[in-house]
């Protein structure tokens, strides 16, 4: 599987008070978006896992498929550059 890392965010917190960190990679085989969430503790030094979430490409929210184009360009250039 060939993902990488292209987005994170922070959600507000719940009514316990702690906020979920959401980070998105992109798997390019499979064509579709995967998340890791996190709760984090209070203390803010503790991440707790919560789950993995497949998400496909299509019902990805637009400013995140714009993120994974972005993204896509830019490896794309990278790659051109070393190849030449």
């Amino acid at each position: 599987m060939a993902t990488f890392f292209f987005h994170e965010e922070t959600l507000p917190p719940d009514d316990a008070g702690h906020s979920t960190l959401v980070r998105y990679y992109y798997d390019d085989i499979a064509a579709e978006a995967l998340t890791r969430s996190f709760r984090l503790l209070s203390s803010g030094a503790r991440m707790e896992f919560i789950d993995n979430e497949r998400i496909p490409l299509a019902d990805l929210r637009p400013d995140l498929k714009v993120l994974v184009r972005d993204s896509l360009t830019q490896r794309e250039r990278s790659d051109l550059r070393l190849a030449s």
